[in-house]
């Protein structure tokens, strides 16, 4: 039997391969429906296939383009414009501040999915008694199970708030459940006994090195989602935070009251994970600061993911998000917003008078995350798979990239996720994944905790392992930009703009700003971009000016949640809606 799992989850290699077998195979519970229970799990490898197919919708909560070409969580924050704006656009009231339970909104997906694999991962529970596989096996399949259901519920509660918590119950496909919403509290403790239990069933990411395991669940994918959670469950919006909403409706949303203990635990998880050993940062100063930044997102397999969503051998983010002359769509542009919170090479923000900064030389010695996030004016790319390297122009009237060619053109492009070996339509295919969770951002989950804690030291001793690998020069006393200070104000901005930085189009931004309850004042803003005009003799000078089309976001209280959709507060009465909805 172990021979047979092992062929089937070959699959799991190519992210191409288990999404499209899935989807023909399994992926629809209508299928199961036809093939009927007993069919699908006395079979090894139809039970198997039926495992595949839960992870083929990791997705639905990540990736860029999760709401079609040029709509993702960066457009409905502030990192990013989207060429494409009108009705159809799922992510549009996201940006514009016009959620409600009534229309077809992005938030759907992630409802409808979530729900849909619960059931599935339930299905596989209900018959796992009498699996035809070894021991083994059927326990490691459940810990995967356990870990994506949790992963999905997860899902829901960050945008919805407190959910039924239905355990292993299994409803029909026709059948609606008439539970009420669970305290947000105790979905947070359901999570972390279940991802607890999952992690006791699952091997180490280095128990087993066969190919073919990568991208299934493992103990490092429970411990770092864990994390994450507390890390949510801790922050201000949840932890007593919500101090405008009367009655019982307030603890679906969150706790009652502040507790700092909370930050001790997601601490504590975020330490278990580097206590493992099993995760470093990709880090390559050589030849340019900060290569291993750019590496990291090219290379499938790297010692920094955690928690990846296969993706395939594909160009994808070249097509997504290179600019027209290196036949791109250019789906969705940096905004200047963004821009301005890289700092430069010596890890200071570009205002200090100290950080080396220069507005009319605004690309120089830049903090090199900058460089290897976004492309800017003269920066070079190959034209196809066989040129060198020549200049993008994006001043106003240079042809095909100019700023002035598109109303949402920023005068920049994204490059972060991009092969530079690569253009939309030729070059590498680079065999990539996305990182849901990597080794980073637990090294920042620690130091925000430690600060929440006034533990400001051991917080700058992870936030300078992330500024080292970016390339951030040490400086004479080796801080990295970093100040030796009791302020926990000054702490507070360093934590929240090396999230920003670090984590850039990664879909945590829109999240941290409203964890943070600072959203209504960073959403409720201008959408920038620079504008770049070249003069006689060959120089450059550049104005901060609003883009031209749909400039504005929007942020309102209410909009801390997700509406929960009218048809399923319809369809369940005990099911309360979000406040403000």
């Amino acid at each position: 039997m172990k021979s047979i799992y092992k062929i089937c989850f070959a699959t799991m290699a190519s992210a191409g391969m288990l999404a499209s077998c899935a989807k023909k195979d399994l992926l629809d519970p209508t299928v199961v429906r036809t093939l009927n229970e007993g069919l699908t799990f006395s079979d090894s490898v139809r039970t198997i296939s039926f495992v595949t197919a839960i992870y083929s919708e990791l997705g639905a909560n990540s990736f860029s383009n999760r709401y079609g070409n040029g709509g993702s969580l960066a457009e409905g924050s502030d990192e990013s414009v989207s060429r494409l704006f009108g009705a159809t656009q799922a992510w549009v009231p996201l940006m514009i501040g016009t959620l409600n339970a009534t229309r077809t909104t992005p938030y759907e997906k992630v409802y409808n999915n979530g729900w849909t694999n619960i059931r599935r991962a339930n299905t596989f529970i209900k018959n796992f008694s009498k699996l035809p596989l070894a021991e083994e096996t059927k326990n490691r399949l459940l810990g995967e199970v356990k870990f994506l259901r949790a992963w999905y519920y997860w899902s829901m509660v960050q945008h919805f708030g407190g959910l039924p918590i239905i355990g292993d119950k299994l409803y029909t496909l026709d059948e609606t459940i008439l539970e009420p919403r669970a305290k947000y509290e105790d979905c947070i403790e359901y999570l972390v006994k279940e991802l607890d239990e999952a992690r006791d069933l699952l091997p180490s990411p280095r128990d087993d090195q066969r190919p073919e395991d990568y991208g299934r669940a493992n103990k490092g994918f429970c411990m770092g989602l864990k994390a994450r959670i507390l890390m949510f469950a801790a922050s201000k919006l949840y932890n007593g935070g919500q101090e405008s909403i009367a009655g019982d409706r307030k603890l679906l949303v969150g706790y009652e009251t502040n507790d700092v203990t909370r930050w001790q635990k997601a601490l504590d998880a975020a330490q278990d994970v580097i206590s493992t050993g099993w995760y470093k940062l990709v880090e390559n100063n050589a030849p340019t600061p900060g290569r291993g930044f750019y590496e990291l997102f090219i290379n499938r397999v790297n010692d920094e993911f955690i928690f990846p969503a296969m993706a395939g051998n594909n160009r994808t983010m070249e097509a997504n998000f290179l600019p027209r002359s290196r036949n791109g769509n250019v789906n969705g542009c940096p905004s200047l917003n963004a821009a301005k919170r890289f700092g430069t090479n010596k890890g200071l923000p570009i205002n200090d008078p100290a950080s080396g900064y220069n507005p009319a030389e605004p690309f120089k010695n830049r903090d090199p995350r900058f460089t290897y996030t976004i492309i800017n004016n003269g920066d070079k790319w190959r034209t196809n798979a066989s040129s060198t390297a020549s200049a993008i122009w994006t001043y106003v009237g240079a042809p095909t990239d100019g700023m002035d060619v598109s109303l949402v053109y920023t005068g920049m492009f994204f490059r972060k996720f991009c092969n530079e070996t690569s253009t939309a339509n030729a070059g590498t295919n680079t065999d990539r994944v996305m990182p849901i969770i990597r080794f980073a951002d637990i090294l920042l989950m620690h130091a925000e905790a430690n600060i929440e804690l006034q533990k400001y030291e051991d917080a700058a001793e992870k936030i300078i392992m992330v500024r080292k690998r970016a390339g951030i020069q040490p400086g004479a006393d080796n801080r990295y930009g970093l100040k030796v200070s009791s302020d926990k104000d000054y702490w507070d901005g360093v934590i929240r703009n090396e999230r920003a930085v670090e984590l850039c189009l990664e879909d945590s931004r829109f999240w941290d700003v409203r964890r943070w309850k600072t959203a209504p004042v960073e959403l409720n803003t201008t959408i920038m971009r620079l504008k770049i005009t070249k003069g006689t003799d060959d120089k450059f000078t550049y104005e901060e000016i609003p883009v031209d089309k749909n400039p504005f976001r929007v942020f309102q209280s209410l909009h801390y949640f997700f509406p929960l959709p009218m048809t399923e507060v319809m369809k369940n009465t005990k099911m309360v809606q979000n406040p403000g909805y």
